[in-house]
């Protein structure tokens, strides 16, 4: 059957050679049961790698309490509340499990909602409350510590309100639009990176326009070991956070063209991240500014794990969503910042 119909694929257009090509994934190389029995395996053992406990309470004393729907579930004999291996998790009641593996290999890959909305056949709403359920729980993970040798800077966004209704101290721009003001202002958001020298990456932001060393202590101070050493350009703000953090700082003066101090102090890194975050953001067409938190953990995410094979990212990607119990509901992502 297949051999006919391929026959004709070059007059297909290309949405159509799209659909043909996963149809003939699907039933020639159908998902293995026993893969995605083994992907549950794996969510049990990283939840619960400190010995099984209730995910309500936190209470040790839990007893398996039969099935349902093939998941086993479990009776916490303090607070009386039941849970099974994907209770607070983003794929707890969900309608499609069968579709959440190839969800998370298509946000491994970058989709745009419209996209996956097409090719999994599921509202494109959604995809959106999918997407963000799975962000949150990845944000939740946090930022890990930044050692050695630290470089960081800043990198704007236009301020959006993509999606509000109302707007009711600004005239809404047209497709995102300009701002009205040149140069750095209140009308862009401001996001610090900092990238050490063993991979780790801080990414997130830190409030409007230019921002203080207070404010800058917000974003990384609780994240930096007190016996690394900062490089950063000359803005002022770094040099008065190095001073009350009590940080070695070591500053490079880019705009004399000095882009490297002693052979190895420089911003090229996370300059260099720059350039990838705002190259990975333009699919988007502009990001509301309540969700940009999200989509940094999720373009870190897969900074930090880009020399792993595919499937390892995925499965890092889905074992990472689910590895802290998270209550986020359509309502929570409904909610303005």
């Amino acid at each position: 059957m297949w051999i006919n119909m391929y026959r004709d694929f070059s007059d297909l257009s290309k949405k159509e050679q799209l659909q043909f090509f996963n149809a003939i994934k699907d039933d020639l190389f159908p998902e293995p049961k026993s893969y995605i029995s083994q992907l549950v395996s794996e969510v049990r053992e990283t939840r619960f790698s400190e010995g099984l406990a209730c995910i309500h309470c936190g209470s040790m004393s839990v007893k398996r309490n039969g099935k349902y729907r093939s998941r086993q579930r479990y009776l916490c004999k303090d607070c009386g509340k039941s849970f099974n291996d994907m209770t607070g998790s983003p794929l707890s009641g969900t309608k499609y499990p069968h579709k959440w593996i190839k969800y998370f290999e298509m946000m491994v890959e970058g989709y745009t909602l419209p996209k996956i909305s097409e090719a999994l056949e599921i509202h494109i709403s959604t995809a959106f409350y999918w997407r963000h359920k799975i962000l949150n729980s990845i944000r939740s993970l946090g930022h890990k510590t930044l050692k050695g040798i630290i470089e960081s800077d800043e990198t704007f966004f236009l301020e959006s309100n993509k999606g509000k209704k109302i707007i009711s101290h600004r005239t809404p721009r047209k497709r995102g639009g300009v701002a009205k003001k040149r140069g750095i202002s209140k009308e862009q958001i401001c996001v610090v990176v900092a990238h050490d020298r063993n991979g780790q990456i801080l990414s997130q932001m830190a409030g409007k326009g230019r921002i203080t060393a207070v404010e800058l202590d917000k974003v990384l101070g609780s994240h930096i070991d007190t016996s690394a050493l900062l490089c950063s350009d000359t803005a002022t703000n770094y040099k008065k956070f190095a001073t009350m953090k009590g940080l070695q700082h070591e500053v490079i003066n880019v705009s004399k063209k000095v882009y490297k101090r002693k052979g190895i102090y420089h911003i090229q890194h996370v300059n260099g991240y720059h350039k990838r975050l705002k190259k990975w953001m333009d699919r988007f067409q502009g990001v509301a500014t309540k969700y940009l938190d999200n989509y940094l953990f999720w373009h870190r995410f897969l900074e930090l794990n880009k020399k792993f094979p595919f499937q390892e990212r995925v499965k890092e990607m889905l074992l990472g969503s689910c590895q802290r119990v998270n209550f986020t509901t359509i309502e929570d992502i409904r909610k303005t910042a």
